[in-house]
């Protein structure tokens, strides 16, 4: 997958809902959130999803891919913004994994800042 589309890839989870880590998200994923949210995997994550409301923009800053040729892991810094909110900003980490012809979310991680 070119560098370019893997960004634009994660940008999107942070934008978008349910439906879309339901499409590209490994079945066994976990991720690991502030308190109170702490750790998700599989189901519990769309759960999770569906009852807290999304970001309206999302910057991706200092950039940074690890690749093989089935694992993809980005790390990056994050700032995400809702509708009449402060920004939040955070050190985030993501894995992907190849497989059955695709690339899926297995790994996410947030590191809140300030």
């Amino acid at each position: 997958m070119a560098e370019h589309t893997i960004w634009k890839r994660e940008e999107a989870f942070w934008l978008g809902g349910a439906d879309l880590f339901r499409e590209q998200m490994h079945p066994s994923a976990q991720m690991v959130f502030p308190d109170p949210v702490g750790i998700l995997t599989g189901e519990a994550i769309l759960t999770a999803l569906e009852a807290a409301p999304r970001w309206t923009e999302a910057t991706l800053s200092y950039r940074s891919l690890a690749q093989t040729e089935t694992t993809l892991c980005l790390a990056y810094r994050a700032v995400a913004r809702r509708e009449d909110a402060v920004p939040y900003e955070a050190l985030c980490t993501s894995a992907y994994v190849f497989t059955d012809g695709s690339w899926r979310l297995l790994s996410h991680q947030q590191a809140p800042l300030g």
